[in-house]
């Protein structure tokens, strides 16, 4: 028996938990960490210096964040004029990677005011997808992407700042979401037990299927290390999410749907307003996930390393123009983005250290094109400019799920 390899493979396990990405902007394009640092530093700035909502469409405008109170605040989808979960929870990830206490907990108090489905709901322990700016819910159920920041930013936020109500929190909402009755109320549980992964919505339109963006086996391996229970079943869910992030990519492209089955099949549902089979919205995130999970986890090294190489050189031989496709590749529309160019870079990390040159060659490209982003600005920063700004943080090293 190889016990020299057992044991490297041991202390890989135990140590590679935690830690950070290497900061590419450093190790690839020859930045320091000063310059590093004063770039996030203005993003923030950027994104969540306090805001007037009455200008909240002006060309100029930079920020999401609003401020309710002294206790209270908002990500503001700038596009819509609506407060969404995804939003709220990505604000919060983001000021605990950052270290900002008091902008995450306005917005987990917002959260909770207004997202927080009552306890006499069926819904009980889901968050509101869609509110308007004054708190009033108006959908009618939950989008799990929420959930999966909330739970993951608050069990970070106890460890951070040494506080055990965040992680009392993220295991209530746990306990909650996976005990619902399912055909009998209409309200499913979060994730599917018998496949492990995570639902669309879950309702009855939405229970039986899921989104490949919303795999994120790295949270979900905190959740196993981390939650009060059901640690077997989040590492079963991880280990599903993980695979789902292989078999919902394109074998060439490597493109993702924005909607999928549980096979990994790309699905158009007949209640959304556009062909969520293809690579629109959603699907800009995956490659956040993959890259995520390779530089945290290091589990499925080899396959995620391939998957990305081939979405990466489809974009770099599209010439970075366009933003919506086929999964085949063969019909492209729309435009190359901000949040594209971040989540793509993140992609790159599965390439950044190997010993093939035309590899390496091609993540030094997609960080120097990350780098040479600016935030957006005006009416339709909001979804792009979160998904740059997680992105930035991954890039430079500065993300992590241990503290």
């Amino acid at each position: 028996m190889n016990w020299k390899g057992i044991l490297i493979t041991l202390v890989f396990s135990m140590v590679s938990w935690g830690t950070h990405a290497e900061n590419l902007f450093v190790s690839l394009l020859g930045k320091n960490e000063e310059e590093v640092n004063e770039r996030l530093q203005q993003v923030w700035k950027h994104f969540f210096t306090p805001s007037d909502l009455n200008r909240y469409e002006a060309d100029d405008e930079k920020s999401v964040y609003y401020e309710v109170s002294n206790s209270t605040a908002f990500i503001l989808d700038t596009g819509n004029n609506d407060v969404r979960s995804e939003g709220m929870s990505y604000g919060m990830m983001i000021s605990v990677q950052l270290d900002h206490r008091e902008q995450f907990d306005k917005l987990w108090e917002w959260s909770k005011r207004n997202m927080a489905f009552a306890p006499d709901s069926k819904w009980d322990g889901y968050f509101c997808w869609q509110c308007k700016p004054d708190g009033t819910k108006i959908g009618g159920s939950n989008a799990s992407d929420g959930e999966l920041y909330y739970v993951t930013a608050l069990f970070l936020a106890s460890e951070r700042w040494n506080e055990p109500r965040y992680r009392d929190e993220a295991n209530k909402i746990l306990t909650k979401v996976m005990i619902k009755a399912g055909r009998e109320s209409g309200v499913y549980n979060l994730f599917d037990l018998d496949n492990g992964l995570i639902t669309f919505v879950p309702d009855h339109a939405g229970h039986s299927f899921t989104d490949p963006s919303y795999m994120l086996p790295a949270f979900l391996d905190k959740w196993a290390r981390t939650a009060s229970a059901n640690r077997s079943f989040w590492e079963k869910a991880a280990t599903a999410s993980r695979q789902h992030l292989i078999a919902s990519a394109h074998p060439v492209t490597g493109l993702y749907p924005d909607y999928s089955r549980f096979d990994g099949r790309a699905y158009a549902w007949r209640h959304a307003a556009y062909d969520t089979s293809i690579y629109m919205f959603d699907a800009i995130r995956c490659p956040i996930n993959v890259g995520m999970d390779y530089y945290l986890c290091g589990k499925d090294c080899h396959r995620q390393k391939a998957v990305m190489y081939r979405l990466l050189t489809f974009f770099k031989n599209d010439g970075f123009k366009h933003g919506h496709f086929t999964l085949d590749g063969s019909k492209a529309f729309g435009q190359y983005t901000c949040g594209m160019a971040g989540a793509n870079a993140v992609g790159a990390i599965t390439l950044a250290q190997s010993n093939i040159p035309e590899y390496r060659e091609l993540a030094r490209e997609y960080v120097q094109r990350l780098w040479d982003v600016k935030p957006p600005t005006g009416k339709f920063r909001y979804y792009e400019g979160l998904v740059y700004f997680l992105s930035m943080l991954h890039v430079s090293g500065r993300f992590s799920l241990d503290f």
